[in-house]
């Protein structure tokens, strides 16, 4: 991971808060396995693909429009996390193990036990604003004396998971919703999984893939394309794609592999300049400050 960091934190026994900030080195493959409890992401932007016992999650945020998944394991199962070269990703992992949740309360009467009782139920959703606020304070705390700085992380870190229990119980009433039936969701989750193959092959070979030519590998019109992707995820597919350019650019940058000029180029931006403001609005720093700490 470069250009941000990585924390692990226990702050109670059986309850883990890990939180990335950074861009993805390269393409890799990494497995885990993982002991029996409630697994939660929450994605503030970027793209997390992982798979809990062959099964598949992908999710994709951006900074207007935060995502998050759960998973539940009543047994061991093996995490199998997928990176990708130059994807940034900012996003925050919370592990509930059986223990903490039995502490917690979380009986097997309850909409929340019943679901973590299931092995390998999942749910996805958007978070309400205060979820993502925690999680954004979780990844970049406010400067604290330790002792001071310890009590607020462990306090965010226990309401971001009681947000979290309150989703897969169904009763997360601010977090939004998509207005999308199950089937059109579904959909929606295949035309994304298609979108970052082919935007992932575009990257390595140079040739990005218009809008018509995704639409036409996921067999459906463009306007249908764009109205699920939307509705599901918070974002223009160009947006996305957009986002996911700069990424790469960042990478690029950061790993001195090109100037500034060549990565505007290849990130799609015919000006310097348009690509410095949209740099800095998506990473925090400007291009040339990146190229100096590189």
């Amino acid at each position: 991971m470069a250009g941000g960091g990585l924390t692990v934190a226990h702050p109670r026994p059986g309850l883990m808060v890990h939180t990335t900030d950074g861009i993805e080195r390269d393409d890799r493959v990494h497995d885990r396995l993982i002991v029996p409890s409630l697994t939660a992401v929450i994605v503030l932007d970027g793209l997390v693909e992982a798979s809990f016992g062959g099964r598949r999650q992908i999710c994709v945020a951006t900074p207007d429009a935060p995502a998050a998944f759960a998973v539940a394991l009543a047994e061991p199962e093996l995490l199998r996390r997928q990176f990708h070269t130059g994807a940034h990703v900012r996003k925050v992992t919370l592990r509930l193990e059986r223990p903490w949740l039995e502490a917690a309360g979380v009986e097997p009467g309850t909409a929340a036990g019943r679901f973590c009782g299931r092995h390998l139920a999942a749910v996805s959703w958007r978070p309400s604003a205060r979820l993502a606020a925690l999680a954004a304070a979780l990844i970049a705390p406010e400067p604290m004396t330790v002792p001071v700085a310890r009590l607020v992380a462990e306090a965010h870190t226990i309401e971001t998971a009681a947000g979290i229990l309150a989703a897969v119980a169904g009763e997360d009433a601010t977090a939004e919703e998509s207005g999308l039936k199950p089937a059109d969701l579904q959909r929606a989750g295949r035309l994304r999984e298609r979108l970052e193959m082919l935007s992932i092959a575009s990257e390595r070979d140079g040739s990005a893939p218009t809008l018509a030519e995704i639409a036409a590998e996921c067999g459906v019109s463009v306007s249908t394309m764009q109205r699920l992707f939307r509705a599901a995820y918070g974002t223009s597919i160009a947006g996305w794609l957009r986002g996911r350019r700069l990424d790469h650019a960042h990478a690029d940058i950061a790993a001195g592999r090109c100037s500034i000029a060549e990565a505007a180029f290849h990130a799609g931006y015919g000006d310097v300049a348009n690509f410095t403001t949209a740099f800095r609005r998506r990473f925090g720093v400007t291009p040339g400050r990146l190229a100096r700490q590189a």
